[in-house]
């Protein structure tokens, strides 16, 4: 166990050359070292600014893209211009360029001085004195801070994609709303001419009045699922619209584009294997585990009794002043660093169990997802290809039926509506393609998102055809 620990320590520090690199250079270079990384990761073209402090909506960028019908790019561009937990995310990375630049600096000297008043005039002492063991501590404080500092380009980094991919999901769920919202508006206007034409038999005495009320039902029926779909499509647009990052009245935004069912992405091969090299997670937690192991070595050193030296100066009462040198050290009886050294220890072996643990939900979750996406793909393509033709052939016989007086107007609805039905179970269907595709898209561009695991359930099917009863 301990040989194989030590491996795993070796190929972390031989996998940190981001550790070195990391140690010079201003915030700048971290944020356009993320901001790369994103932009290729994401698919997003080129780097996207960093959105300004003062209000980002105000950025000329922002309006000429809010301007035109919103495709999911231009959303993806204004959320990354607008957001202001983008301003937030970058933020991080200033405050850990800044705990590395405090890292490379020594201690200041430490100034003392005391008088002393007797008969015959006053003692003064003077001393100035800097720890000998911070003079050695530097290079590895850097090196803890600069770990961390890599640790946190990987999350920021990841945080971001994270953004990028809601982002496409909320789109995704605007286009599922606006098709469902038609989708319901075809069904209650089949349901309103059924009704209308019921209305007439019934005042001509052809109907019983029961049928009436059935007819008037179903009409009442789909105008209230009509009303659940346009508010649940109004309600879609919130999350994009928080994403997007705008405030106050928010803007009737006009989606563009339309909901098909998505390809598989390209060379997708061996997702686990992918999903693992491409980890922004397991990236994070490699520079994890090295700042816990250069802080472990820090803890033990910083547990040595070195002593501070200085110099120190007196003037006697006499009016004389004398110069020397001045030494202070600790004396380990009750501290002796056996407690930091523990919990610094157990820190590393915590964060290196944590680490192999990730990387078998990282696979898991590509494996995972990999099924699903399969899965939904295929029952989307068989319900566009095979299901939804087969509605649409029997609405046809229905209506064939219908023209030699076989059967009645009502069958020829009935089958229409159920032809709607039917394409209700395929846009929930290709839907939920569509999010698990980004899921997925999402895992091999390095965010592992464990909200995004949970299986979604399968859409209620459509009704059942029945044959027509005739007259």
């Amino acid at each position: 166990m301990r040989r194989t620990q030590t491996l795993l320590m070796l190929g972390l520090l031989a996998a940190g050359g981001c550790v070195r690199s990391r140690t010079d250079g201003g915030v700048g270079l971290s944020v356009e070292r993320v901001r790369s990384d994103v932009a290729r990761r994401a698919g997003v073209g080129e780097p996207t600014p960093v959105p300004a402090p003062e209000a980002p909506s105000a950025d000329p960028a922002v309006a000429r893209l809010l301007a035109e019908p919103l495709v999911e790019a231009a959303a993806v561009k204004v959320a990354l211009l607008n957001n202001r937990s983008v301003r937030e995310l970058y933020e991080r990375l200033g405050i850990a360029r800044a705990e590395l630049l405090q890292a490379g600096l020594l201690k200041n000297p430490v100034f003392s001085a005391n008088a002393k008043f007797f008969a015959d005039g006053p003692e003064i002492e003077l001393g100035l004195a800097q720890s000998f063991l911070d003079l050695f501590l530097v290079p590895l404080r850097r090196r803890v801070a600069a770990a961390d500092l890599c640790a946190e380009e990987a999350a920021v980094a990841r945080d971001l994609v994270r953004l990028v991919f809601d982002v496409r999901r909320a789109f995704a769920t605007v286009w599922a709303g606006e098709a469902m919202v038609a989708m319901r508006r075809e069904a209650s206007t089949a349901a309103t001419v059924s009704r209308d034409l019921m209305r007439k038999l019934h005042a001509a005495g052809n109907a019983l009045d029961t049928q009436l009320t059935i007819e008037e039902v179903n009409a009442a029926r789909a105008q209230l699922y009509l009303e659940a779909a346009e508010a649940l499509a109004q309600d879609a647009r919130e999350p994009l619209i928080v994403l997007l990052g705008l405030s106050g009245r928010a803007p009737a935004l006009t989606v563009a584009g339309r909901l098909d069912p998505p390809p598989l992405p390209e060379d997708m091969g061996d997702a686990g294997a992918r999903a693992l090299a491409s980890s922004l997670d397991l990236s994070e937690s490699s520079a994890r585990i090295r700042s816990a192991m250069f802080r472990a070595g820090l803890v033990r050193r910083e547990a040595w009794p070195v002593p501070d030296g200085g110099g120190a100066g007196k003037r006697e009462s006499a009016g004389g002043w004398g110069f020397g040198p001045e030494v202070s050290t600790p004396i380990p009886i009750f501290d002796q660093g056996q407690a930091r050294s523990l919990a610094a220890g157990a820190t590393l072996r915590q964060r290196m169990a944590r680490h192999a643990q990730l990387s078998v939900e990282v696979e898991s979750a590509a494996r995972r997802l990999q099924a699903r996406l399969t899965s939904l793909r295929e029952r989307a393509h068989y319900l566009r290809d095979t299901y939804l033709p087969l509605r649409e052939r029997l609405v046809k016989e229905v209506l064939q039926f219908y023209n030699a007086m076989q059967v009645g107007a009502f069958d020829v609805l009935s089958a229409k509506q159920q032809a709607i039905d039917a394409r209700r179970e395929y846009i929930e269907t290709t839907r939920d393609a569509w999010i698990v595709s980004l899921d997925l898209q999402e895992l091999l561009a390095g965010s592992l998102n464990p909200y995004r695991l949970e299986a979604l359930p399968l859409p209620d099917a459509a009704e059942h055809p029945e044959l027509p009863k005739g007259h």
